[in-house]
Parts: C-alpha cells; sequence; structure tokens
C-alpha cells in the first residue's frame, strides 16, 4: 500500500503556534515533524511507496531523500490533495492508498504496518482518529474511490459514517503515535511529556522552545494556583 501524505507550504503551517512560537520556529517544527513521518514511513515493513502531495519545495527534498515520490498539489486543499493522489496513484495501477498527515511526528513503523496488515479485501477503509476522536489521523482505503474524502473538524465521524454508508464496516484503530498531531499550544506541551527519539523532539529541546514552552507553563499553573487558593471566603 502506498502512503499519501499531504503538506502545506510550511510557511503557512501551524498558524495557531503563534502565540507560542515565532514564524520561523513554526517552519522549521513543521518540517523536522513531516521527517518524522516519513522516517517512520520509510521503515514500515508493508509500505510499497510514498508520495508527498505538495508546492513546499522542501518537502520534495524530504521525500526523495527517503526514496519517496513528490506530486505537485493543484491547488484543491487537502480533500483535493488526497483526491490527486488517488488519481495519479489509480492512474499507475495503485488499488489502494493510506493518508498520513505530516504532523503526527510520534507515529511508529509498527502503528503503520498494523494497519496495512488488518486493511483487507476490496472495498475496504481503515481509520485511525485523533485524541479527541475529531480528525482523521490515518484513512486506508481499498480501491482508493472507495469513499469521498471529507478532511477537516469532525472529519473521523464523517468518514466512518461515508463508509458505512457504501456499506463498508470500518476498522477503527486508537493507536497513541498516530493520534497526537500537533496544532495547538496544548499539543506541543502534550509531545515534550513523550520520552521518544525523534527529530521533532530533539529540535525543540535543542532550540530552547521546550524549556521555554514548559517554563510558561509552570508559571501559569503557579498564578493559577495561586488564584484558586486566593478566593474570598
Amino acid at each position: 500500500m502506498w502512503i499519501v501524505i499531504p503538506v502545506k507550504r510550511f510557511s503557512n503551517a501551524k498558524t495557531r503556534l503563534s502565540n507560542m512560537l515565532s514564524a520561523a520556529e513554526r517552519e522549521s517544527l513543521a518540517q523536522v515533524m513531516l521527517h518524522d513521518v516519513l522516517q517512520a514511513a520509510s521503515e514500515a515493513c508493508l509500505v510499497s511507496g510514498i508520495v508527498v502531495v505538495s508546492n513546499e519545495v522542501r518537502s520534495r527534498y524530504a521525500v526523495e531523500r527517503v526514496g519517496g515520490l513528490y506530486l505537485e498539489e493543484s491547488g484543491s486543499g487537502l480533500s483535493g490533495a488526497i483526491r490527486q493522489a488517488a488519481d495519479w496513484l489509480t492512474s499507475h495501477g495503485q488499488r489502494g492508498l493510506m493518508m498520513l498527515p505530516g504532523d503526527v511526528p510520534l507515529v511508529s513503523s509498527r502503528e503503520i504496518d498494523r494497519i496495512v496488515e488488518q486493511h483487507s479485501g476490496s472495498p475496504a477503509v481503515s481509520l485511525a482518529p485523533d485524541r479527541e476522536h475529531d480528525g482523521t489521523n490515518a484513512l486506508a482505503v481499498t480501491p482508493a474511490d472507495a469513499i469521498p474524502f471529507s478532511f477537516g473538524r469532525e472529519s473521523f465521524s464523517r468518514h466512518k459514517q461515508a463508509a458505512e454508508a457504501a456499506g463498508i464496516k470500518p476498522v477503527v484503530h486508537d493507536m497513541s503515535g498516530l493520534a497526537l498531531d500537533i496544532d495547538t499550544p496544548m499539543d506541543v506541551q502534550t509531545l515534550l511529556t513523550y520520552d521518544s527519539e525523534t527529530e521533532s523532539l530533539a529540535y525543540l529541546t535543542d532550540s530552547g522552545i521546550a524549556r521555554r514552552v514548559l517554563h510558561r507553563h509552570n508559571a501559569d499553573s503557579e498564578i493559577n494556583g495561586k488564584t484558586a487558593g486566593s478566593r474570598p471566603l
């Protein structure tokens, strides 16, 4: 099965972290998270190939470094980018695909292989949600047009319902590595609680971001604790 990774321009990525990280830090974080996802995908035994769909030239260098392919995005949004990749793969004789986002730095090759291994038959749909069971952090489909792609908020329920409407019983995987996508300051704080050999954690530590984030988190907790303890009787 081929892995499809849609990638925004790094300069436009992770705007919800603007109160925590500078523009340059957000760009760097987006780039190293993609490296972690590509590394996990390239190490998975059951992956046939990797394609990145993007207009970000640095993502081309990254995917080609692990032996994958780059497909220039036609500019039709996230769901459109996956459809574009699905059409391209179908035209090249591939029946299915698995979408992975580029911001799940803790994903492991074992998790990817488990989804592929348990994804059988045709038509078939496999899903891995985020921690809140709101977004879709992995979607495997066979054939590539088994269901319409509908990424964004509440996409997990939409994809699940689309599979059921098509008469397909979706296989749902709750996986710790795939569940954590990095969008908000709280996500970064959660990432920093993990002990994992990833480029993303190394970057956050070596750049000083981790120390800054944890100091701010501890200061906020102390302020909130004092506020709670100073309520009038």
